[in-house]
């Protein structure tokens, strides 16, 4: 009497679904095993030899350090206590009753909504390049567009100091030639948001650019041929074509700007001093001087809790989003 085939189920079922992802086979048709010399041959080991140390460098730098910070948010210690105690939830607790973490929310929000609107220049600056006829004029505005990428971008934040400084800054050398006062943009705190923002002029990302150029380049030449017979004009062709077409790309570098908005402070940190703290303290930031002890303060606890917090809504904003901005493939 012949066996009957069964399934596998629970713990066995997984892994082999991570072996069929990891040497990139087929799942077995139903009633069939999988042989393990299928599984484990010379081209299966080959393949997963090369991506051996892409994965093991995610596990160490990436899951390793990920999974260590999620169990020290339920510890603390400091550098005077360096002994980690366990606390639960206490750490969660001190953060969403901090009133710095409270108000610093303001700001984020600021830069939350201030990228999002910024994440259109580099839209119609794409839009623009892709509708030049000529091959060569496109190809000469792609290569200025990228030639600031050889530059790391602190070396430009860096120079803004130098343009925008109170006693040395060029445009207050300028207004003071003009009879005007100068002004404090980098020491008034009601000023240090806007000045964060000046820095990105001209609010055009060459990365961002190059992924929207790509998904314009993709699309086939008949949809332009068709939309120039129906006579659509160049604005309804923006939302009409462009936009909708590159919509898969939208939501790419989306999940960039929510990501870097919510949890980046590197900007805020270059241009930080005591007296615009109000005005650009982040929770990236707080999360950064509770973490190091040459800030004064430190709570590896309460930075740790404060980053899976951080992490939890941008995943949750990020989700939310995605949900309600559907493409179609």
């Amino acid at each position: 009497m012949q066996k009957a085939h069964t399934e596998p189920t629970g713990c066995k079922q997984l892994l082999q679904k991570a072996l069929f992802f990891l040497l990139d086979i087929d799942p077995p048709s139903p009633g069939r095993k999988l042989h393990a010399r299928k599984a484990f041959s010379r081209v299966a080991l080959v393949g997963f030899l090369f991506v051996l140390p892409a994965l093991a460098s995610n596990l160490i730098f990436d899951w390793g350090p990920m999974l260590d910070g999620i169990l020290k948010s339920f510890f603390t210690w400091t550098d005077k206590r360096p002994e980690p105690i366990f606390v639960g939830l206490q750490n969660f607790q001190n953060v969403l009753t901090d009133p710095e973490f409270l108000s610093s929310l303001q700001n984020m929000l600021f830069f939350l909504v201030a990228n999002l609107i910024l994440m259109l220049p580099t839209i119609v600056c794409c839009v623009v390049m892709f509708r030049i006829r000529s091959k060569r004029m496109q190809y000469a505005y792609r290569v200025m567009l990228c030639l600031p990428m050889v530059v790391p971008g602190l070396v430009f934040m860096l120079m803004w100091i130098f343009i925008l400084g109170y006693d040395f800054g060029a445009i207050n050398n300028v207004l003071q030639s003009l009879g005007l006062r100068r002004v404090m943009f980098l020491a008034d705190p009601k000023l240090i948001k806007w000045t964060l923002l000046l820095t990105g002029i001209p609010f055009v990302s060459a990365n961002t650019a190059l992924i929207y150029l790509g998904g314009l380049n993709a699309i086939s030449e008949s949809v332009w041929e068709a939309a120039k017979l129906d006579g659509v004009g160049p604005i309804r062709q923006f939302f009409a074509l462009e936009m909708p077409l590159i919509m898969g790309q939208f939501k790419l570098n989306l999940v960039g700007v929510l990501g870097a908005s919510i949890t980046s402070y590197g900007s805020q940190l270059i241009y930080y001093n005591a007296s615009v703290h109000s005005g650009i303290m982040t929770p990236g930031l707080l999360m950064y001087f509770k973490a190091f002890p040459n800030t004064g303060a430190p709570d590896y606890g309460y930075s740790y809790a404060l980053g899976l917090i951080l992490f939890l809504v941008a995943l949750l904003i990020t989700l939310v989003t995605m949900k309600f901005l559907k493409t179609e493939n």
